[in-house]
């Protein structure tokens, strides 16, 4: 498993005390208190976390009840339509006052905030993604001194907004404000209108010059040398000399020194400096993430001193979009080499943001790395990620496609919002550009395809001038403004103003950029349908699946731990989901009737119709480049459409996923009435081996049909097989064999396929009685599996604790043996008696037993 090693991107003043560097700050998220609602009886002003949330700090309190248990978010509603007040009391010394410059610095303000500080007003916020910063010398004073932040509600600031406007604009009621629209609910996530001081909040003192971030730009590479430009931010009120120096912190060596003279009208100072033989940043899967650990320092003539630390890649990423025969392509190379996208779509881990650590992105991160991707796809109605999230993604080499925060709806276009969007973006784009993982830009989540597929303008009652107006906004904001704040400050990367660029119900959607795919799941088309949708790069499709059972023990009440209770019902947020779900189990002519095989059965069904598409996706390179489902991760406990929960706990998909996205995919379809079999290489040199189809029974018997020594190109698509069903497979193997496709490299590595030709529900399943062992290690337990007798889909679980297992979902082979391990911290007895095995044939059984006590979704 990859290791992660973090070199944060920073800036090393701002922690420092120290009289000769450039910039001091002093920490203010100590002593905050927020004053308690008339809704409740306790005490006026209570003790507050920040960075934090009010509804967090309500909960501390015992307040109001976790929202994330049972049915509570309906009770906390109220939280989101109130106005809340925050203060802090803080000294200042007669030194820092001697200071020139004193800032007041907000990394982050959620949402409508108004800031006081002595009882003056120093400025309004109305933007979560923006930073905020004002001078306030004037108004501090030696000794104590009262800062106070007072937030409306974004959820009563829409109807106030709306009503201004005059007309209607599409979407939800996130439109008006700049802040996360996953917190007015979504159909994975509850609606918790959150406010709150959010990220740190300190004072920033300097004297003649402000260090404002440096900027790097690669001029050139080649193996023997890459030359990279470093552009420093200044801010100066005097002229004054300084020296800038680049120094190699692993080696100890400067790369680079000048000197400069700091100027009033000059705001930006380049440094040229080279690496010899650069060692390449490289995706995962195709090489080593390596990182120049490279400190940037500005001294000046008095000695002062400004250091930060930049990550920096040695690598190139372009987007290739161009026409071709079919229509668009939509592709990345790195470093010159067409690298096929695999992955997922990221949404924020929380709806509680600063309840996230370092340790919380990096997990999440590891889950994707673990599971073969290379690409997330950090989704428009979230938030643009922590500087943790990118710093893990850089030396994980998992490549960045960023939206910016816009999704589903249509925005205002008045000179103000337009302002507001403009200094989002140029801060966003600054921050974030220095990272090596950051692949593209996209400038919204389905806004263009909503206007044109919708019908939001029948739906709204949008008048025809009304409707030009806000197609303008869009114009406005998509295509001239996002696009020209990368183009000024990020130039080197591409931008494509939404995602996807037609809707799935076009063909050309299929034949032009990026496709998001939902005929399967809102169409009810079947999984097939997949085989037939093949995309230029596919970065949204998706199907449902129900979380761990730990999860859902961690969350439903006594005596609601039961299938479609009323509290599990609130932890599913689409209208139809279940009905949904149990749709499609029913063309698998499954049935479960607990719910711990709804859990099982419908992972089940995920991991197929999922798998099936990414199968799909890989096999049809290089039409398709490029292949993100919908979704990785989850903000809560809830059945949603991701790989894994909210805990951490993969589901079948994940596994699933960890295979098709493999160096080496072995393709197996069989679709009406034929059977291909392809192999795909995502390595950049050439593989020897063996190729094997054959026909497995369930004693294990093997029936070779087909055998043949190959050399498998770099990254490439190989045909093996294409005939016609009947030729392989006969009517009578169907129930009782499955086949199966391998690939066995001259290193000894092993790929595999295989698959049932018939609905999971139709298999002739023997009775099989599944043994385990468990053996104590390091971080876990090695588990000794066998079987009396084949057991398909073997699932390993806790009853009620999280827990990662290294295989999962497998079959298991009568007279054979396997080794799995299980990362966890039970101690034996209870890893023992809360491990759960669960397959097929014993889903099966449990079903008709209890198909009684199957509720039906009303």
């Amino acid at each position: 498993m990859k290791k992660f090693v973090y070199i944060a991107w920073i800036f090393l003043v701002a922690c420092s005390t120290d009289s000769q560097m450039l910039v001091k700050t002093v920490d203010l998220t100590g002593d905050w208190q927020f004053e308690v609602n008339s809704q409740t009886d306790s005490a006026r002003w209570m003790q507050a976390r920040v960075p934090g949330t009010i509804h967090t700090d309500l909960i501390r309190h015992n307040l109001i009840p976790d929202p994330y248990l049972a049915c509570n978010e309906a009770e906390v509603q109220w939280v989101g339509r109130e106005d809340w007040n925050y203060r802090n009391t803080f000294s200042v010394d007669k030194a820092l006052m001697k200071q020139e410059h004193i800032e007041l610095v907000f990394e982050g303000l959620d949402t409508y905030a108004s800031v006081k500080l002595n009882g003056h007003q120093l400025f309004v916020a109305n933007n979560m993604f923006r930073r905020w910063v004002v001078e306030c010398k004037s108004m501090l004073r030696p000794g104590k001194n009262t800062l106070e932040v007072q937030f409306e509600s974004a959820e009563n600031r829409f109807l106030h907004d709306s009503t201004q406007l005059g007309y209607p604009l599409p979407g939800g009621r996130w439109v008006f404000a700049r802040k996360a629209a996953y917190h007015f609910g979504w159909d994975w996530g509850p609606k918790l209108v959150t406010a709150g001081i959010w990220k740190p909040v300190y004072l920033r003192t300097w004297q003649k010059h402000l260090p404002e971030g440096v900027q790097l730009y690669t001029k050139k590479i080649t193996d023997e040398e890459a030359i990279i430009e470093a552009e420093f931010h200044v801010r100066s009120v005097e002229t004054g000399d300084a020296v800038l120096r680049v120094t190699d912190l692993r080696s100890g060596m400067e790369l680079s020194s000048a000197n400069v003279v700091l100027t009033k009208e000059q705001k930006k100072y380049s440094l040229s400096f080279s690496i010899k033989n650069p060692k390449r940043w490289w995706p995962n899967g195709l090489g080593k993430s390596h990182l120049y650990a490279l400190e940037f320092t500005l001294e000046t003539s008095r000695g002062e001193q400004y250091k930060q630390v930049i990550n920096h890649g040695v690598r190139t990423v372009e987007v290739i979009a161009e026409a071709d025969s079919i229509g668009e392509s939509m592709y990345l190379k790195i470093n010159g080499e067409p690298v096929f996208m695999k992955g997922a779509n990221y949404i924020p881990q929380h709806n509680f943001l600063p309840e996230l650590s370092r340790s919380d992105y990096a997990k999440v991160v590891q889950t994707a790395v673990k599971s073969n991707m290379n690409m997330l796809r950090v989704w428009g109605g979230g938030i643009y990620g922590s500087d943790a999230f990118y710093d893990v993604c850089d030396s994980a080499g998992i490549l960045v496609w960023q939206d910016f925060m816009f999704a589903c709806a249509m925005y205002p276009s008045d000179s103000a919002f337009v302002a507001n969007v403009q200094q989002e973006a140029r801060e966003q784009v600054l921050r974030l550009r220095n990272h090596p993982a950051l692949a593209m830009w996209c400038g919204n989540n389905e806004v263009a395809e909503g206007w044109v597929n919708w019908q939001w303008q029948k739906t709204h009652a949008i008048q025809p001038a009304d409707s030009a107006t806000i197609w303008h906004g869009y114009q406005k904001i998509f295509r001239e403004v996002l696009p020209a704040q990368v183009e000024k400050y990020d130039s080197e990367r591409f931008y494509v103003h939404s995602s996807p660029l037609i809707g799935w119900g076009h063909e050309e959607s299929m034949q032009r950029g990026s496709a998001h795919y939902w005929g399967v799941w809102w169409g009810m088309e079947p999984f097939e349908k997949y085989l037939e949708k093949v995309p230029r790069f596919m970065s949204e499709f998706g199907f449902q699946a129900m979380p761990a059972l730990a999860t859902w023990n961690e969350v439903l009440p006594e005596g609601q731990d039961t299938l479609f209770s009323s509290a599990l019902r609130c932890h599913q947020k689409h209208k139809t989901g279940y009905q949904t779900i149990d749709t499609y189990l029913a063309r698998e002519y499954l049935f479960p009737a607990t719910l711990e095989d709804y859990i099982y059965q419908s992972q089940l069904l995920q991991a197929k119709g999922v798998g099936m598409a990414i199968e799909n996706h890989r096999r049809n390179q290089p039409r398709c480049m490029g292949t993100l489902y919908w979704q990785l991760n989850d903000c809560w406990p809830v059945t949603s459409w991701s790989g894994m929960d909210v805990n951490g706990n993969w589901k079948a998909l994940q596994y699933k996923v960890r295979d098709l996205f493999d160096n080496v995919m072995v393709s197996l379809i069989e679709h009406k009435g034929e059977i291909e079999v392809k192999l795909v290489s995502g390595v950049l040199h050439d593989i020897s081996g063996r190729f094997v189809l054959d026909v497995v029974d369930f004693n294990g018997t093997e029936h070779e049909l087909e055998s043949a020594a190959i050399t498998l190109s770099a990254n490439s698509v190989r045909q093996m097989v294409s005939v016609d069903s009947h030729f392989y497979w006969n009517k009578k193997y169907e129930g009782n064999k499955l086949l199966r496709a391998r690939f066995i490299t001259e290193d000894g590595s092993v790929y595999v396929n295989q698959k049932f030709l018939s609905p999971m529900g139709k298999l002739q399943l023997p009775d099989a009685d599944v043994t385990v062992l468990s053996r104590a290690v390091k971080g876990g337990y090695e588990l000794t599996m066998r079987t009396s007798a084949f057991a398909a889909f073997v699932q390993l679980s806790l009853e009620h604790h999280h827990a990662w297992f290294d295989q999962n979902y497998f079959h298991l082979w009568p007279g054979s043996t396997r080794k799995v391990f299980c990362q966890t911290d039970l101690a034996p007895e209870e890893f023992n008696n809360q491990l759960q095995i669960l397959h097929l044939q014993k889903s099966f059984s449990n079903s008709q037993k209890n198909s009684v006590l199957r509720t039906k979704y009303q």
